[in-house]
């Protein structure tokens, strides 16, 4: 059974105009809330995770930079070109079929032409025992009424229940091994209503509430029959090694790739 196709019907061009605006509201306090947020559940649920290779793409080209260190490479894919990011179409990575050991997709889903395609090509760059790490906004929120009721980049972001995400996964070979929730304020633009709604936070974690604002799945690719060996050292196919940032290049040439 196969994960059926399904585009948004919005343009290459205002995905691209949707992530900018995205990014500049995560400067907002709301945005500073999820971020502090998102940072405390992937430092719980990285560790569980274990390989060389890590690939992270999505809303925020950052959020690992804490915790870089808990696998030996790490890039940061991107459909725009900043920094150090590899800027990449989201249905064509540049890496070998389980080749990854963990791929970070950080709202990659919410801000995606299609989220299924973009879901498959991460899974296919996973090996077999690797794990899947997402990040998506909950429609079932106060954050998802911002999404119904079409109020700025929130009205246009595709929300993808958690549930449906599972059900992909399943189709994918994963399992889902961990759920995090987090941020059961709503996304107000007033820094005090945040903190006077702080009891909101506070239930909804000694609670575990499955209504925040985002939700985090960790999720390992099943062993099934006999597990296909990676070849050592390729992670990137032939003829198609993307442009590194200088660190990771010097680390490709000590190990002879």
């Amino acid at each position: 059974m196969e994960i059926s196709e399904a585009r948004r019907s919005i343009s290459q061009a205002d995905m691209l105009r949707l992530l900018q605006e995205a990014r500049q509201w995560l400067e907002q306090p709301a945005g500073r809330m999820l971020l502090q947020a998102e940072c405390s559940a992937q430092r719980e649920l990285l560790p569980n995770c274990f390989g060389q290779h890590l690939v992270q793409y999505g809303l925020a080209p950052g959020l690992l930079a804490p915790e870089v260190k808990v696998l030996r490479h790490c890039w940061h894919l991107d459909m725009l070109s900043q920094g150090e990011s590899i800027a990449v179409d989201e249905a064509c990575w540049p890496f070998a079929p389980q080749a990854l050991d963990v791929v970070v997709l950080h709202h990659g889903l919410d801000f995606s032409l299609s989220p299924r395609a973009l879901l498959r090509e991460a899974s296919q760059a996973v090996r077999a025992g690797g794990h899947l790490l997402i990040f998506g906004f909950n429609p079932m929120s106060t954050w998802g009424w911002q999404h119904y009721f079409g109020r700025s980049w929130f009205g246009e972001a595709g929300f993808v229940s958690p549930a449906r995400l599972v059900d992909w996964l399943e189709l994918l070979g994963f399992a889902v091994e961990k759920r995090i929730d987090g941020c059961y304020r709503p996304p107000l633009a007033s820094s005090t209503w945040l903190q006077r709604l702080d009891f909101m936070e506070s239930l909804g974690q000694r609670r575990c509430l499955p209504g925040g604002g985002f939700y985090c799945l960790l999720a390992r690719r099943q062993m099934l029959g006999i597990t296909p060996q990676r070849e050592r050292g390729r992670v990137f196919p032939a003829l198609t090694m993307p442009p590194l940032a200088a660190g990771s290049r010097r680390a490709h040439k000590r190990e002879g790739r």
